[in-house]
């Protein structure tokens, strides 16, 4: 419930200027250009201005006021000491209060709150982030690479976090100027580089595994189409979320049902009831097909047991098989994934755009 009645929204479960003036020990008053700014920005719209928005613009005394041109609430920040009479200490202590929604937050963090901050850190007052994105290696085998790194110094933090996507290495550094930070930061980078195989580091900060195959594809104008059963066409999801995926992206098959499997991608019948929908050979008559009608150069098919019903002992929940073609070749790489539906599919998707993304780095376009 603590967790819930949090925010600086206009409703009756935003209560966090008010828990803040009552910690700082001060009265919240009406600010009379953040009741102008929301009216403003109603009257944009063509709206009437709830006036339970009121409540947005009452704001601490005594603090700096953020006035937010991005939506309605306005932010604040609050440096106090705050006085404890019975230790007879004065605490030094500051609070920065944001909207939560990012298209608010992260420009009024950068235009409003950043000049406001930066007198507080004296010395090291640049603090630059890099995160490298791997896939393809566990997280116990990627820290074994970098173990010694992660005893950080005064000027740099270096962790790791498993997410569905792989692994991302997080790197922050501080440092007294600009200049220093992003030597520091290039140096720590260039260690880890060292250290990890460049196969497995696929992307930088911002970059998804399917925007770098997506660049990749473009870059040596090659073209793609996907035959998709357990992942029902996340794969062409994932890089058609991409602008400009018209360049390479030819065509996608969701083939969930056998008779699909046969009249889209030519699979044969006797394969599907000797081999079953969830084989080597499905997937590569999948790929051999889809490559043939779209006449695409690469072709990636998927097949497999998502869960959480339908596995056996022979198959168990989890199997998926995996096709590439290129040129003539099809290869078929078998996989048994440890997650829920969910998980399966996307982990699926990312692990054939993975493959896909290493042949482009090893044999662009054959």
């Amino acid at each position: 419930d603590v967790y819930k009645r949090q925010g600086l929204g206009p409703t009756a479960d935003d209560v966090n200027r008010d828990v803040f003036a009552k910690v700082f020990r001060t009265a919240l008053i009406h600010d009379a250009k953040a009741e102008a700014m929301m009216r403003e920005r109603f009257a944009r719209r063509g709206r009437t201005m709830p006036e339970s928005n009121l409540v947005q613009a009452r704001v601490p005394e005594g603090a700096v006021i953020l006035h937010n041109e991005w939506g309605t609430a306005p932010g604040f920040f609050l440096a106090h000491r705050l006085d404890d009479p019975e230790n007879q200490v004065a605490t030094p202590c500051a609070l920065l209060a944001l909207p939560g929604p990012p298209r608010e937050l992260y420009p009024m963090f950068r235009e409003k709150a950043l000049p406001i901050l930066r007198p507080y850190f004296a010395g090291n007052r640049y603090v630059l982030t890099r995160v490298l994105h791997t896939f393809g290696a566990l997280e116990s085998e990627l820290g074994q690479c970098v173990k010694d790194l992660f005893a950080s110094e005064p000027d740099y933090t270096f962790t790791m976090l498993a997410k569905p996507h792989g692994v991302d290495i997080r790197i922050v550094v501080r440092a007294a100027t600009r200049q220093q930070a992003e030597q520091r930061l290039a140096e720590i980078e260039e260690e880890t580089r060292r250290r990890i195989s460049p196969e497995l580091i696929y992307g930088v900060d911002e970059e998804t595994l399917p925007l770098v195959v997506a660049r990749a594809l473009s870059f040596h104008k090659a073209t793609l189409v996907t035959a998709e059963s357990c992942t029902g066409g996340l794969i062409a999801k994932l890089l058609t979320d991409i602008a400009g995926s018209s360049a390479f992206f030819l065509r996608g098959y969701v083939t969930y049902s056998n008779q699909a499997k046969v009249e889209l991608l030519g699979v044969s019948s006797k394969t599907l009831e000797e081999k079953g929908a969830v084989s080597a050979e499905t997937a590569e008559q999948m790929a051999r097909g889809a490559k043939k009608a779209a006449n695409a150069d690469y072709a990636l098919a998927v097949t497999g047991i998502a869960g959480p019903t339908g596995g056996s002992a022979e198959k168990p929940v989890g199997l998926t098989y995996i096709a590439l073609a290129q040129g003539e070749d099809v290869s078929v790489r078998r996989y048994v994934f440890p997650g829920d539906r969910d998980f399966n599919r996307t982990f699926a998707a990312l692990t054939a755009l993975n493959w896909l993304r290493l042949e482009l780095l090893r044999h662009p376009r054959l």
